[in-house]
């Protein structure tokens, strides 16, 4: 089976990767010396697809935990997640496995399945627990577990926490951050400014990760990359970084398509054009809705920050909408809060740049 090298709907990893080499490295070199990260960028930038490949590049040396906690709704779902993953990240075969957590744990009791693969899985046993209880024994695995090897702990979504009213997760993660031991504890999420949030001054997480502002792909990587296996010039896979906003996902996603469409063939302006147009027209049904769902202004607000981005409290812009300023800036507030705008430098922008396109186009 010829398998598309360009993914868009699932995680890039080993061949499919494309550079990120230095940031890589430095992410290692703070799991190395057992340092805490927090990685901050736009969405759909690889976040979560960076992590998972430093964790499988380094697997062999370290404990690696990855928990995804973007679906949870309490206290419970997230000590669960935790449990859950750190137990299936302990090596060996399904017996010592079983042996181990059974003599660790305190109160959880492991259940073990195997899948339709044939794949052996360890659920921990929770239902008769509470956080409180649940949370001790994950922190009782990993620090024992650290006591052998080093441990990564990676959180992703981790802006989920703040969701979260009944347990200060936040606070209980410093109190458990500061012991000391062979862990590394990385926080990853796609709502930035919610994340950024966690970590500002006076918080109890503040100062205790170390930020990295991922930007995105470098141009000569992607280049590489694409050409072993798409005929296509390097002006063109520059203009399809600038039509996307060098957003990793939307890339991958007109890669994809023009890989399965044009085959033998130099690729052209045109190609790419119709490739972009496949993207936006697939997701104009999801669209709709959400537009149908918005006020007056705050469509108003959209078409702005797509259409005429620069200046866009100007008397000409505001009479060009029809919106007064502070119409405008109260729908941009709005939006904001519910994550369909950002800002960064004062520059408003929609983070999801198919959206983006979309607005532009209405």
């Amino acid at each position: 089976m010829n398998t598309n090298p360009f993914p868009y709907e699932t995680f890039a990893t080993d061949k499919t990767f494309i550079g990120r080499e230095n940031e890589k490295a430095l992410i290692k070199s703070h799991i190395l010396k057992s340092t805490n990260l927090s990685v901050i960028s736009k969405r759909r930038m690889g976040k979560s697809s960076l992590v998972k490949e430093v964790f499988r590049e380094i697997r062999d040396t370290h404990i690696c935990i990855y928990a995804d906690v973007f679906d949870i709704t309490s206290k419970e779902d997230f000590a669960n997640i935790l449990l859950k993953e750190a137990s299936n990240s302990i090596k060996g075969s399904i017996q010592d496995v079983a042996i181990q957590l059974r003599s660790i744990f305190k109160r959880v009791i492991p259940d073990f399945s195997i899948d339709s693969s044939g794949t052996p899985h360890i659920k921990p046993g929770t239902k008769s627990l509470d956080f409180d209880e649940m949370i001790t024994d994950f922190f009782t695995l990993v620090f024992k577990l650290s006591e052998k090897q080093k441990v990564a702990i990676a959180i992703d979504e981790f802006q989920q926490v703040a969701l979260i009213k009944d347990a200060k997760i936040d606070a209980l993660m410093r109190k458990y951050m500061q012991e000391p031991n062979n862990i590394s504890y990385i926080f990853l999420g796609s709502k930035r400014h919610l994340l950024i949030e966690l970590f500002k001054y006076k918080s109890p997480l503040y100062e205790m990760a170390t930020p990295i502002h991922l930007g995105s792909l470098e141009s000569k990587d992607v280049r590489e990359y694409v050409k072993d296996y798409i005929d296509i010039s390097d002006d063109l896979i520059d203009e399809i970084m600038k039509i996307c906003d060098e957003e990793t996902k939307m890339m991958q996603h007109v890669f994809h398509i023009l890989y399965d469409r044009i085959k033998n063939t130099s690729i052209n302006r045109e190609d790419i054009m119709s490739a972009v147009d496949e993207v936006i027209n697939a997701k104009d049904a999801s669209y709709r809705v959400i537009y149908g769902e918005m006020s007056l202004n705050q469509k108003k607000a959209l078409k702005v920050i797509s259409q005429n981005p620069h200046n866009i409290y100007t008397k000409s812009t505001l009479d060009e909408y029809n919106i007064q300023k502070e119409s405008l800036s109260s729908a941009l507030k709005q939006l904001f809060k519910k994550e369909f705008v950002d800002r960064e430098d004062d520059k408003w922008f929609i983070p999801d740049r198919a959206f983006e396109i979309w607005c532009s186009r209405l």
